[in-house]
């Protein structure tokens, strides 16, 4: 049996590709079959790959586009791995990556998914991204937005297919979310404090096409919502979605009305989690006080008033560096009007 299959779903990515498929081709670990799945491409990415002789590559070719859910339930079903690792065809990652989390995976026999943090680059300056690392932070943090990279993700496949798990073919984004989400409350997940991925900021991102169309991201969102809002017992309104939404968005918040509803409606998860006891409160409290903190950055542009009513509210930041404490007070005082 092959260890780890390695899928890659491709849909007109030339420009780069044969950097992402030579960067898998150069891990440290080789027990790897290379799954690169062609959405029906209509550039010369299918050239691209078969001019590569590397026989742990394998090609699978979609007759007609059928987006990149279907293409990530195609990749679940086609694996020969034991494991399975998730690669964009236009990013990039350390030659180390595949024997990092296959040795994570190994000496933690009870987690289904392993993640990595990633670092972002192609416009500008590189930024590391993080992602909580313990299990039931990444849990409760899934109630508003993905916590884990799924790009960066490796799956032990027998927990998958056990949990029958599968990408939604509804949604056009936020599918991967949306399997995490439901992989949560199946296994545990975890991620690795180091920086493995290397994501590209690119003009094919799928991410990059719908950035400029909330309400189109809203309705694929509200799909996830509703199962978290089935969790905690709460009514599926369009006002608890909105709210709940522009809390797990990146939208800045510019007025103080604004930024206390959105601060009571965390206030209210809290109360109606202990009241049906879906999450742990050691894990779901400190991930709510988790997003107060961004969500107090967002609204820096409103003033210091933000500040003072953060430092009085606060609960569980007993973890937070001063230093991240002495940004939110400097952002509050220039008023700073970026996220």
């Amino acid at each position: 049996m092959i260890t780890l299959t390695v899928v890659m779903p491709v849909y007109n990515g030339e420009k780069y590709l044969q950097e992402a498929i030579d960067s898998v081709l150069a891990q440290t670990f080789e027990d790897f079959e290379l799954l690169v799945i062609d959405d029906a491409s209509k550039d010369h990415s299918v050239e691209i790959i078969q001019s590569y002789t590397d026989p742990r590559i394998r090609l699978v070719r979609n007759p007609v586009n059928s987006g990149v859910a279907h293409v990530r339930n195609l990749g679940l079903q086609e694996a020969k791995g034991e494991f399975l690792a998730w690669m964009d065809c236009d990013d990039l990652i350390d030659p180390k990556k595949f024997q990092i989390q296959i040795d994570f995976l190994r000496k933690k026999p009870k987690v289904g998914i392993c993640g990595t943090w990633l670092t972002r680059f192609g416009e500008g300056r590189s930024i590391l991204s993080k992602s909580p690392t313990d299990p039931g932070l990444i849990k409760a943090t899934l109630i508003f937005y993905p916590s884990v990279w799924n790009a960066t993700a490796m799956f032990r496949m027998e927990f998958i297919r056990k949990a029958q798990l599968q990408y939604d073919t509804r949604l056009a984004v936020a599918e991967d979310y949306n399997f995490y989400f439901d992989a949560s409350f199946h296994f545990p997940i975890e991620n690795i404090s180091e920086s493995l991925y290397f994501y590209r900021a690119s003009e094919t991102s799928i991410m990059k096409k719908f950035e400029d169309q909330e309400k189109k991201m809203f309705t694929f969102y509200k799909i996830i919502y509703s199962k978290v809002f089935e969790k905690l017992g709460i009514e599926k309104s369009e006002e608890n979605f909105l709210i709940h939404r522009k809390i797990g968005s990146t939208v800045l918040l510019n007025n103080w009305p604004e930024y206390k509803k959105a601060f009571n409606w965390l206030m209210f998860l809290k109360s109606q989690n202990k009241k049906v006891g879906v999450y742990d409160s050691k894990s779901f409290d400190p991930a709510i006080d988790n997003v107060f903190y961004f969500l107090s950055k967002r609204s820096s542009q409103i003033g210091l008033k933000v500040f003072i009513f953060f430092i009085k509210n606060k609960t569980t930041f007993s973890y937070l560096e001063f230093n991240l404490l002495l940004r939110l007070f400097i952002r509050c005082l220039i008023k700073y009007n970026k996220f």
